[in-house]
């Protein structure tokens, strides 16, 4: 009705859900929270170096994890759903503007394919901070190595792992994407030497 896409209206219900104003229950839909609104907080860009190292880490203890769990649970529909995901990443490899909706989706459903509940929670709390990081990231390297295919396919790759039941190479995938932006990014902010094959996941 409104004319958003998917991803759009993915995004705005893992807000709603990390502000405590909607919850969902498994087959049943997503449903308003009943009492009054909560308290929200909005946490900051990660703009030093301390807090993109506590987000790297948040995101290789919480990813990896998914990774694995997805490995093990995924349903075809959940894979093909990663499939579709790593295709609009491929169609967006060159504009840093579409590619973070892109690339949150994908991993906001390698979280559902995980099929736990409280983990995907986690993935919707650090879900902003994910987006900025994300967000810089895509523009900086679309600046310097023209677009991001190679991010493109390690996603593929991931999807492989997961697709083939593979959690040991699924959580290793995970790892490698999630430490390479760490790189670009302490990089970008004349943080750390920026490897030349390093890309934001």
């Amino acid at each position: 009705m409104y004319a958003v896409s998917v991803g759009s209206v993915r995004e705005a219900i893992s807000m709603l859900i990390s502000a405590g104003l909607v919850e969902t229950r498994a087959g049943r839909g997503t449903f308003v929270v009943d009492g009054g609104l909560p308290e929200v907080e909005v946490p900051a860009p990660p703009l030093t170096r301390q807090e993109v190292e506590e987000l790297v880490e948040a995101r290789e203890l919480i990813e990896s994890e998914l990774a694995e769990l997805a490995a093990q649970r995924a349903s075809s529909e959940q894979v093909a759903a990663l499939e579709r995901a790593v295709e609009r990443m491929e169609a967006a490899a060159g504009n840093p503007l579409d590619y973070p909706e892109a690339d949150v989706e994908f991993h906001l459903l390698l979280a559902e394919a995980a099929g736990n509940r409280y983990l995907l929670r986690a993935m919707n709390d650090i879900r902003v901070l994910l987006r900025q990081d994300m967000e810089l990231g895509a523009e900086a390297a679309i600046r310097r190595f023209g677009d991001l295919r190679i991010s493109v396919e390690d996603h593929r790759r991931l999807v492989e792992a997961v697709a083939s039941r593979d959690p040991d190479r699924a959580r290793t995938t995970l790892g490698s994407i999630v430490r390479r932006n760490r790189d670009f990014v302490l990089g970008l902010y004349g943080m750390a030497p920026v490897e030349p094959e390093a890309v934001p996941a």
